[in-house]
Order: C-alpha cells, then sequence, then structure tokens
C-alpha cells in the first residue's frame, strides 16, 4: 500500500491511467498532480486553474489529462511536458 503525499490542500478527484502505471490526482490547492505508481513519486504538478480541482480524466491513450474546476474551465493537459494545451470555457 502506498500513501501520496504532495497537495497541499483537501484531495477531491483521482484517476487511474489506462495502463494503471500513473494516477491523477486533483484538489483545492487548485492544482494536479500526476504521480508514478511504482515509486510514489510526484512526476508532475499541473498549475493553472484558479478555483479548487474537482475532477480528473485521461484519455484512452493516456497522454493527455482532463481537468475540471470550479474556476468554471476544463484544461487539457499533456502529461509528457505538463503542458496546457487547452482551455473550454463556457460553464
Amino acid at each position: 500500500d502506498s500513501t501520496l503525499t504532495g497537495h497541499s490542500g483537501e484531495v477531491i478527484s483521482v484517476a487511474f491511467s489506462p495502463d494503471g502505471k500513473l494516477v491523477a490526482s486533483g484538489s483545492d490547492d487548485e492544482t494536479v498532480k500526476i504521480w508514478d505508481i511504482s515509486t510514489g513519486h510526484c512526476d508532475s504538478t499541473l498549475t493553472g486553474h484558479s478555483g479548487e480541482v474537482i475532477s480528473v480524466a485521461f484519455s484512452p491513450d493516456g497522454k493527455l489529462v482532463a481537468s475540471g474546476s470550479d474556476d468554471e474551465t476544463v484544461k487539457i493537459w499533456d502529461i509528457s511536458t505538463g503542458h496546457c494545451d487547452s482551455t473550454l470555457t463556457g460553464h
């Protein structure tokens, strides 16, 4: 069993990658973290939301993560670069 620690706020949402090697976590600290299950280390911290992250999901190929926030946006992240590819608004 592993406990992944690193968020500075409450963890609200988690999702496993399709291959089961990574976990994405969304928090009220306004970040998404990508965790390597085998090491327990945080591979990257994705920043850019201005509200708590309430939902995270991997794309079917495991290359992207979508995060939904109470800042009324959805962000699409490339997990290999940590870059936000797009921000969807209008909610």
